[in-house]
């Protein structure tokens, strides 16, 4: 009965690893960090040309911030894939180093 729990949580913690690698290795995070970039420099222009203009120009007016849209659910999963990911990567240094040293 033990040994089904713990396959099935090490098996839901590689399917949330893999999950979240896959979605890394296809850009969805450098795709938020470009649309970031894309809204900072249609900024950067707006000021531009608000100073061309000669308008009253405040720094509010050009910073916008995202709402948090977390729960204390989505904080929770983001630790435990954190610390998952972290488990993960240490089991497969140590598996390899130990491969590396039978090797040599």
């Amino acid at each position: 009965m033990k040994k089904k729990i713990f396959k099935g949580i090490l098996l839901g913690l590689i399917i949330c690893y893999l999950g979240l690698y896959y979605a890394y290795s296809n850009g969805y995070y450098e795709k938020k960090q470009n649309d970031k970039v894309l809204l900072t420099n249609e900024m950067i222009e707006q000021f531009e040309q608000d100073i061309k203009d000669g308008r009253d120009v405040t720094i509010d007016s050009y910073l916008k911030e995202e709402p948090d849209y977390s729960t204390r659910t989505s904080k929770l999963s983001l630790k435990l894939s954190n610390k998952a990911e972290n488990l993960i990567d240490g089991a497969i240094k140590f598996i390899f180093q130990k491969l590396g040293s039978v090797v040599e």
